[in-house]
């Protein structure tokens, strides 16, 4: 039985043969990967004409609401269990020689909200288990972070807790 490369869940027959067009990945991977492609370079992505399951999964990540609050007036439906997720952000490092050039150049480092820029990815990937337990909303959203060592040599764990309903 073939496995996604990213997240190595089983896949049946159609998914595999979808797989194949995705390099590999499941239909929410595959998804998760253009929606992060979107969150880092703020361009919406292009589908395909022949991708309806994968706008159908897209809008399944764009509507989905994640709150703090534990007791919202929602409905809920069904409780589809705890979903979490560590995101680690690693800072991207410049050689010696491409700083010097930029400093000769007048060319000012672009200084990145590299915390917004990790809760956003963290978010992506805690949709992206939510949807495969079968919820669309995350409540009693817990956010915590920790720095490993010296912030720029170690970097960042965000740990994101929650729990995943139907609505």
């Amino acid at each position: 039985m073939a496995k996604c490369r990213d997240c190595s869940i089983p896949m049946g027959y159609a998914e595999s043969q979808a797989a194949q067009s995705y390099n590999g990945l499941c239909i929410t991977c595959h998804v998760k990967e253009r929606v992060q492609t979107k969150v880092i370079t703020s361009k919406e992505p292009v589908f395909s004409l022949g991708q309806r399951s994968t706008e159908t999964v897209f809008n399944k990540f764009q509507d989905m609401l994640i709150t703090t609050e534990s007791s919202t007036n929602l409905k809920i439906k069904k409780r589809c269990g705890i979903v979490s997720t560590d995101f680690h952000y690693q800072f991207k490092t410049t050689s010696i020689f491409k700083r010097i050039s930029n400093f000769l150049r007048s060319k000012p480092e672009k200084k990145a909200d590299f915390l917004q820029e990790c809760i956003e990815l963290a978010m992506l990937e805690l949709k992206s288990k939510a949807i495969r337990v079968d919820a669309n909303c995350v409540i009693a959203l817990n956010i915590d972070y920790i720095v490993l060592g010296d912030i720029k040599k170690g970097g960042l764990i965000v740990s994101l807790v929650g729990t995943g309903v139907k609505v």
